[in-house]
């Protein structure tokens, strides 16, 4: 029997083959040590999550202005930063679908050319209509850009520091919004809202360093019997490391069964259904709470009297604890585990949110904010690092996407329901009273998840589900 050759005494790097042995090359990855590859490619990744944070906040600043030049209602303004978040979703459902066909790293790439060209092209918008329409389909190229860049760093990260590896790159999304924040702050004033739009255009510059640095997934390859290619990104992964070359051969690569083909009702085959409908909820809830809250909190801040560059700051306040706040949440996923981590996050997200509805000084004001983005903003990287793990290599990129789609029901939901608050005349307590409900929510759903994961290999984790 094939898998009978495998023997995890075999997968630390260094070690000799000996006759007649077969080291599964995906043990050997996660059993791997942090070295350079690691940290090239988080690096790569994290920038990737910085353009795709930057283009994705950066209408919440653009906002406050661009309602008062086209003459918008709350409503309309919330349904114009709902626009990318709609398109964030079916860019999410789309390009995963495409990567676990094509690849995670051609299908990264076209992501990130769509989100620089149609971000940017929102500085020449005429009129509403026109904006509205631009940002939904930059916002296709982001929804792409984030769960296949979440699948490749799961697929090549260490089984014992996997949430610390994706956490620490995915944080730049949470970095970008900082970016958005402090290029409001500087330019919006002397030069009007447009301008920070144009900035979108820089991740573009990234697709040739990726087309030279970023590896393709060695699963992905392996899945669809690309045994050359695999062996490659390999070798190439020894010399980085500074492991001793081992002959690799197709035998390494092998997996359960032969070439699997993505589908959608995958998702919800037998031991995959409940933990697909609950990662869907954790994401479903956890962007409603993050997006009715940080798409209008400058507004909310400039109505009750603080000027628009002090209430840019608090965004970038929230950005920053929610990058730091998201690493230090990685650190505890694989020190504890997935569940008891992101049960104690929702729960202390939820009392964030409502401490920042009560308070009343501006010190107060910016801890509330720091803690918010500790506990609520930087939580869907976690989402993220569970969503990599839960679904076998031929539907990685389609599962992750689609929970990353589901999550964007939320995002759309969030600032429209938030226009909807601020028509209806509450206060802001009482604005932040109800965004604080679906953090308590997403404690009951993740308490539910069949499996509690805790530095297992990714093969493992899908037989835990699927046993």
């Amino acid at each position: 029997m094939r898998t009978a050759l495998f023997t995890s005494a075999a997968c630390t790097s260094g070690m000799r083959l000996t006759k007649g042995q077969t080291i599964p090359v995906f043990d050997w990855l996660d059993k791997l040590k942090f070295g350079r590859f690691h940290a090239i490619l988080t690096a790569l990744i994290g920038l990737i999550f910085i353009a795709a944070g930057y283009n994705s906040q950066v209408v919440a600043y653009v906002v406050p202005l661009a309602l008062r030049e086209w003459h918008l209602t709350p409503l309309a303004a919330g349904t114009m930063m709902s626009a990318s978040h709609f398109g964030l979703m079916l860019g999410a459902i789309g390009f995963g679908m495409a990567s676990d066909h094509l690849g995670r790293k051609k299908t990264i790439m076209l992501a990130i050319g769509s989100l620089s060209v149609f971000s940017s092209s929102a500085y020449f918008a005429p009129n509403y209509e026109a904006f509205c329409l631009l940002r939904l389909l930059s916002g296709f190229g982001i929804g792409g850009a984030v769960p296949l860049s979440s699948t490749i760093v799961s697929e090549f990260a260490p089984a014992a520091i996997r949430a610390r590896l994706l956490t620490a790159a995915a944080g730049g999304f949470t970095f970008g919004w900082a970016i958005a924040g402090l290029v409001a702050t500087a330019l919006i004033p002397d030069f009007g809202w447009r301008v920070v739009l144009l900035f979108g255009f820089l991740p573009i510059f990234l697709i040739p360093v990726l087309q030279l640095y970023l590896p393709e997934s060695v699963r992905f390859l392996a899945n669809k019997m690309r045994y050359h290619e695999a062996i490659r990104e390999i070798q190439r992964i020894e010399r980085m490391v500074r492991a001793e070359p081992k002959e690799w051969k197709p035998d390494n690569f092998m997996q359960s069964g032969p070439e699997q083909k993505a589908k959608l009702r995958e998702l919800f085959r037998p031991g995959l259904r409940g933990m697909t409908l609950l990662v869907w909820g954790s994401y479903l809830f956890n962007f409603l709470a993050i997006y009715g809250l940080s798409t209008w909190l400058p507004f909310l801040l400039a109505s009750a009297g603080f000027s628009l560059a002090k209430s840019f700051s608090y965004g970038i306040v929230q950005a920053i604890g929610s990058s730091v706040g998201g690493f230090l949440l990685g650190c505890i996923l694989d020190l504890f585990g997935r569940k008891r981590g992101l049960c104690l996050a929702y729960f202390l997200g939820g009392l964030s949110i409502l401490w920042f509805g009560a308070v009343t000084s501006e010190a107060l004001l910016y801890a509330a904010g720091l803690a918010t983005g500790i506990f609520v903003v930087s939580v869907p990287v976690a989402l993220h690092v569970v969503a990599g793990e839960t679904y076998p290599t031929h539907i990685r990129s389609t599962g992750a996407g689609w929970a990353y789609a589901i999550g964007r029901v939320g995002s759309v939901s969030g600032p429209i329901i938030g226009g909807i608050i601020q028509m209806a005349g509450l206060s802001i307590g009482q604005f932040f009273a109800l965004f604080s409900l679906p953090c308590f929510v997403c404690v009951l759903l993740v308490a539910l998840y069949p499996v509690a994961v805790k530095k297992d290999a990714l093969e493992t984790v899908t037989a835990k589900l699927l046993k």
